[in-house]
């Protein structure tokens, strides 16, 4: 198991002011009792009123024997495929990166449904977007999780459109250059989260109630969060393991959050 490291939550904008948080160490197994008792149970959206679309709510990079490029948001097999949601303008996506010193890139498309012609063999509409940011800069990292907020410079996500975004590590060779994208939908929240929030004063209060409302991005940031606030709390990183495993995303277990070195280009 990988020691304790620092995370560096990264604001991809021109100044790249940081902050940095301690994460435990992940707890690998977890019992039935115990996960039927965890807090942070992740209630996927259904998306009933979004457009069908035929891809879910990300892609991920192959072909890695270590660290993977991967997203850290759900791969949820599900008919509907339901696009991960957010509540915030500008919101924080996390990643596993593997060991890298070189150039990155975020770009932000606004997905656009149904404004060309079906696919002839699906019948599915399809989806053109509209790149409204881009981003490159440069990160020298090892192999393990950070944190890139949409800077304040990029547009505002407009509720109830869905979006789709794109990170790219641009390698030097072949093996290296590594790309995952994936999808996000901003939404108004909920009379719950409303009424909820004010009454709440700890992180991993605010990542249950994130997770029971279908908030992906808040929730796995509000874990984030818990593991800094109380960094002998095992229930956090444990919290956070299991909603890792309910999202399939068991890769990532092996690893913790990383220092990060970056400079815009």
């Amino acid at each position: 198991m990988f020691l304790p490291k620092k995370i560096l939550v990264a604001s991809i904008c021109s100044c790249l002011a940081v902050n940095t948080v301690i994460a435990l160490p992940f707890t690998f197994f977890t019992s039935s009792v115990e996960a039927q008792s965890r807090r942070v149970r992740y209630n996927p959206p259904s998306n009933l009123d979004a457009p069908t679309v035929s891809a879910s709510g990300i892609t991920r990079s192959f072909g890695c024997a270590y660290a993977c490029l991967i997203a850290l948001v759900p791969d949820l097999k599900q008919e509907n495929k339901p696009i991960p949601q957010t509540i915030a303008e500008r919101p924080t996506i996390y990643f596993l990166t593997p060991e890298f010193n070189g150039s990155v890139q975020f770009i932000l498309y606004e997905d656009n449904v149904g404004s060309v012609k079906p696919y002839s063999e699906s019948g599915l509409p399809a989806v053109s977007k509209k790149q409204i940011y881009e981003k490159s800069f440069s990160i020298n990292n090892e192999a393990g999780i950070i944190a890139l907020k949409i800077p304040d410079e990029a547009p505002i996500l407009e509720i109830g459109k869905n979006y789709t975004w794109k990170f790219t590590v641009k390698g030097k060779t072949i093996e290296e250059y590594k790309v995952v994208q994936g999808k996000m939908r901003r939404v108004l929240p909920t009379k719950n989260l409303i009424t909820q929030l004010p009454t709440i004063s700890t992180p991993l209060e605010r990542a249950a109630l994130f997770a029971q409302e279908g908030i992906w991005f808040e929730a796995v940031q509000a874990l984030a969060d818990a593991q800094l606030t109380v960094p002998t709390n095992t229930e956090a990183s444990e919290e956070w393991t299991s909603l890792l495993k309910s999202a399939k995303l068991d890769r990532v277990l092996p690893f913790t959050f990383v220092n990060q070195k970056q400079s815009a280009k």
